[in-house]
């Protein structure tokens, strides 16, 4: 008993460390980091800390050092301490000291305390699913679980005894060796815990954001609870040990945080926050740098199409995004190119007009199959239509491009699948639920925006 409960303080210790380094790094990109609320911080912290701890152990191997805690965090933690002591720094502390000795009041009514409770009900679920389970999916085993404790035994990103898609980003793998190393053991049931506190650091997020539009406090958390318990997809991945949902996670705060700046209601420093979100897109899974590549590419058809005051400016700025992304993708690239591992080519052989056909009815039962995500796909094609003009004339364009862009290359990366006619469907069945739901936290901002159209608030909130 003694054991465990040291071993859970462990974990905490080590998850307290990560959202410290993102914490830090808030402090030097952001002028007022109060500008976001202490939801958002937390949610935003920890997305930031992940990709520094992640990219320094991909360092730490590149230069020849062995894995060790100390190495790991000591750096880090140092670096994350002289940026706190800076003036900037020392403001942000001082004014979370300050806010904290006098916190708010929540004053939840009815129809809030039932969402709420849902969601924490949920969540509790899924803590005690991912926790009394060891890893049981496919991925997890294979890929992501494997290369986690085949980095902690040998102490450095060794792929030479690995043969499961080595080409494929490892943050998650790193991330979860880095808490084998807090722990001092593997220990799956604790180190799965992680992904219940993703999921609801990716519906935090997901609420401040509808908030930030406008939403009022129950109709945001109503969104972030239809999100959460509509099929069931969500609620798995909030146990499994998959890369999907910390790759929805970053998506949605890299697409929310453009969007926000899109419609000039960005907190100042949230360029730098959706560049370092684009670098945890690309270092997440091999899906996300195309997606990554999207968000940019839609915020510049949006920017051309809308032609806002000062448009070739605000072009330019999408290059600090675009450095982030770069930064997520580059160091992978390269490391990879200098231990010669043989790259991935099975989606450039060739293209076949009958499984590109399959594709859209599949994907098309997909987005209404109760199963999957109930009915917000629906409820989101519903709000697109509420929208009507002002989708064309808005920076909600930005939104329909990268949902409405990625579906279409979901139905062009199954034309282009080397599968036989027989394998097609299961290769579909096994992939199309985790190649949505990397989008579809983004496409409940869409719903956010039509429930803003049929329910107007008389001004944005100023609670969280």
């Amino acid at each position: 008993m003694i054991e465990a409960v040291v071993s859970l303080l462990r974990l905490l210790g080590g998850l307290g460390a990560v959202i410290l380094l993102g914490y830090a790094l808030l402090a030097l990109l952001l002028p007022q980091p109060r500008d976001f609320r202490a939801l958002e911080r937390l949610s935003l912290a920890f997305g930031a800390g992940v990709v520094l701890l992640t990219l320094w152990m991909l360092a730490l191997t590149w230069r020849g050092h062995p894995f060790s805690l100390t190495l790991i965090l000591g750096p880090l933690l140092a670096l994350s301490a002289a940026l706190l002591l800076t003036p900037r720094g020392r403001r942000a502390i001082s004014q979370d000291l300050q806010a904290l000795r006098t916190p708010r009041r929540l004053n939840l009514t009815g129809w809030d305390w039932l969402f709420a409770g849902l969601l924490i009900v949920m969540l509790l679920y899924a803590f005690l699913r991912a926790a009394l389970y060891p890893m049981w999916a496919w991925d997890a085993i294979a890929t992501w679980g494997c290369k986690a404790r085949v980095f902690y035994a040998t102490q450095g990103l060794d792929l030479t005894c690995i043969d499961a898609h080595n080409y494929y980003p490892n943050l998650l793998p790193l991330l979860l060796s880095y808490f084998y190393f807090c722990l001092g053991q593997v220990n799956d049931h604790l180190v799965q815990g992680i992904f219940p506190l993703w999921g609801a650091l990716l519906l935090a997020l997901l609420y401040s954001l509808a908030r930030r539009l406008s939403l009022s406090r129950r109709q945001a958390l109503g969104l972030t609870a239809f999100l959460a318990l509509n099929g069931t997809v969500f609620v798995v991945h909030l146990y499994i040990a998959y890369a999907d949902l910390p790759l929805a996670y970053f998506t949605l705060g890299a697409a929310g945080l453009l969007y926000l700046w899109l419609a000039d209601q960005a907190p100042r420093g949230s360029l730098a926050l959706t560049g370092l979100f684009l670098a945890g897109m690309a270092w997440c899974k091999y899906e996300g740098p195309p997606l990554a590549a999207t968000v940019l590419l839609a915020a510049s058809l949006t920017l051309i199409w809308l032609r806002p005051p000062g448009l070739w400016r605000r072009l330019l700025s999408l290059s600090l995004p675009l450095t982030g992304l770069l930064l997520g993708y580059l160091p992978w690239r390269l490391f990879v190119s200098q231990q010669h591992l043989p790259i991935g080519a099975d989606h450039l052989q060739g293209f076949y007009p009958h499984q590109f056909v399959l594709a859209i009815s599949y994907l098309a039962a997909a987005l209404i199959q109760p199963y999957y995500f109930g009915l917000l796909w629906p409820a989101v094609l519903l709000a697109a239509i509420v929208a009507g003009r002002r989708l064309w004339t808005s920076p909600a364009l930005f939104l329909a491009l990268f949902i409405g862009g990625n579906l279409l290359a979901v139905i062009l990366a199954y034309g282009v699948a080397p599968t036989s006619a027989a394998e097609f469907p299961s290769y579909v069945r096994a992939t199309l639920d985790r190649l949505l739901l990397h989008l579809t936290p983004t496409a409940a901002l869409l719903l956010a925006l039509g429930l803003k159209e049929l329910y107007p608030t008389p001004k944005s909130p100023t609670t969280p």
